[in-house]
């Protein structure tokens, strides 16, 4: 077993894997957790870039106390599940879709790709989202976004939208021509492992948000929420 310390997003932690573990480089190749070197940068499956502190053999069959307070950590112990694989053999190790490549949509995504496990380590089996973003940019070419999720009151995008007028200086000058509104984004649990699904907004978000959506495709609801927002077309 190797613990590997690693930094990411301004966090710096540690995992636990077998020797044989494989990691994806940032170059796209393929390397076991063994290969590793100090400051190699290896994917997450968000899409961030991971550098490599240090990797360090340990021997499970005689752990001290602090390796085995480590190992019962339940975020320390399934930190490699985040991180882009080959060959998956868990529900967990599955390899990611590549995360969007527009900041927008990648706001979102990332919301929804983010784990939810009980204190056992198991997946909860519930879907994080679905996820939202909205943007806008001000007279001066500043982009203000909003974000926010699905609840029993609103659509997530409803929420985005309300989280994007709280942070306007006016927002009456919103409309369906300077928003733009991501995808919808949800994290499920199947038999092929953690997923992130795109979600077509509803029935009723078509008629509020028309084409500031970038989804141009409807899905089905029925519901009527109380929490529903709307853009005025121009």
């Amino acid at each position: 077993m190797l613990e590997i310390e690693y930094d990411i997003d301004e966090l710096t932690t540690l995992m636990y894997v077998k020797e044989e573990h494989h990691f994806c480089f940032e170059n796209k190749h393929w390397i076991t957790a063994v290969e590793l070197n100090i400051g190699d940068k290896i994917l997450a499956r968000s899409g961030a870039v991971a550098s490599i502190i240090a990797v360090t053999k340990v021997d499970i069959r005689h752990p001290d106390a602090l390796l085995v307070s480590k190992l019962k950590d339940v975020k320390l112990s399934h930190n490699h599940h985040f991180f882009v694989t080959k060959n998956p053999n868990s529900a967990l190790d599955v390899s990611c879709e590549q995360a969007p490549n527009d900041p927008l949509e990648l706001i979102p995504y990332e919301l929804a790709n983010k784990p939810s496990y009980l204190p056992s380590g198991e997946p909860t089996g519930h879907h994080s989202g679905p996820w939202v973003a909205a943007g806008y940019i001000n007279e001066l070419g500043e982009q203000i976004v909003g974000w926010g999720r699905a609840d029993d009151e609103k659509c997530a995008e409803d929420a985005a939208i309300i989280d994007l007028k709280s942070k306007v200086e006016d927002a009456a000058k919103l409309n369906q021509t300077n928003v733009t509104i991501s995808h919808a984004y949800i994290r499920k649990y199947s038999k092929r492992g953690r997923l992130i699904n795109k979600m077509s907004p509803c029935t009723h978000c078509r008629d509020n948000y028309g084409n500031a959506l970038n989804d141009k495709t409807v899905g089905d609801s029925n519901l009527v929420k109380t929490g529903r927002d709307f853009l005025k077309t121009k």
